[in-house]
């Protein structure tokens, strides 16, 4: 399948993924919400145990074996630069059946560790981002 990055696509598909998410953690944790408007920080939080969520869904893992991680956009720092989220959920199936969920400081070591190779990418390729392997995230 080709993927055309559009950033009203991309939005409405972020959205459906943190309410996938915040629905998913409702019945253990009741207070779970997102964060609304634009909130770089996080997207998601869990007020019962104090825990912070980054929602990102990658629509071409499937078809790359990849997870691309914005760290830059429009030239500022954005993504895994600019978070505080404890963790980052990473969806990377059309029906948001798969997901990885790693803790952002295990993701940060990971990037370090590995030294993905670096890509354009996002709305008419205007950020720039990792490009991890699946294989690399899910062990």
């Amino acid at each position: 399948m080709e993927y055309n990055s559009n950033f009203r696509t991309d939005l409405a598909k972020s959205i459906e993924a943190e309410d996938y998410t915040i629905n998913k953690l409702k019945p253990m944790y009741p207070l779970v919400h997102r964060i609304e408007g634009n909130h770089k920080e996080y997207d998601i939080i869990i007020p019962e145990v104090d825990e912070t969520i980054e929602v990102k869904r990658d629509l071409r893992t499937k078809e790359t074996g990849n997870v691309y991680i914005e760290y830059e956009s429009r030239n500022k720092l954005s993504g895994i630069e600019t978070t505080t989220a404890d963790w980052w959920f990473i969806y990377y199936e059309m029906d948001l059946s798969k997901c990885v969920c790693i803790r952002t400081e295990e993701l940060k070591s990971l990037i370090s560790e590995i030294n993905p190779r670096k890509v354009p990418g996002g709305d008419k390729n205007t950020s720039w981002g990792y490009l991890i392997k699946l294989k690399d995230i899910v062990k």
